[in-house]
């Protein structure tokens, strides 16, 4: 699910960030490294959830679902991905209704909004080996 900003003046839609870094910024002004850091837990965190939720759709687990689900969209609020908060909400809710259909859909909208994220949270550079 891609939460996109309204139309241009010259008909393009523009695709709003995955994360508004600005929620992160509040807490670390005028810190881009940190903030970055941060990000960089959240995206590796979110890409375990996701694998959990995965599991727990396969296996039908509809409790871990919602559980992960849960989790996941708290972190993602706190760090604002506001699109991820709302798609593991609505898996949340799906998996607490026991619709299984539901979830799948929902899983689908997670996953899109999970690459998203990934593809603006910046990876960090390896260190550089040090020189004798």
């Amino acid at each position: 699910m891609t939460t996109c900003s309204p139309a241009s003046s010259d008909g393009d839609s523009v695709r709003s960030p995955a994360v508004d870094r600005s929620v992160l910024g509040e807490w670390f002004p005028n810190d881009a490294a940190a903030i970055d850091e941060l990000l960089t837990v959240f995206r590796d965190s979110a890409l375990t959830e996701h694998a959990r939720l995965a599991e727990a759709l396969a296996l039908g687990d509809l409790t871990a679902l919602a559980r992960t689900a849960h989790r996941l969209r708290g972190v993602a609020l706190s760090m604002g991905a506001r699109a991820l908060a709302e798609t593991a909400s609505v898996l949340d809710a799906a998996a607490k209704a026991g619709d299984a259909s539901a979830c799948l859909l929902a899983m689908a909208g997670v996953e899109a909004a999970i690459s998203l994220m990934v593809a603006e949270v910046p990876i960090p550079p390896a260190p550089r080996p040090r020189s004798a």
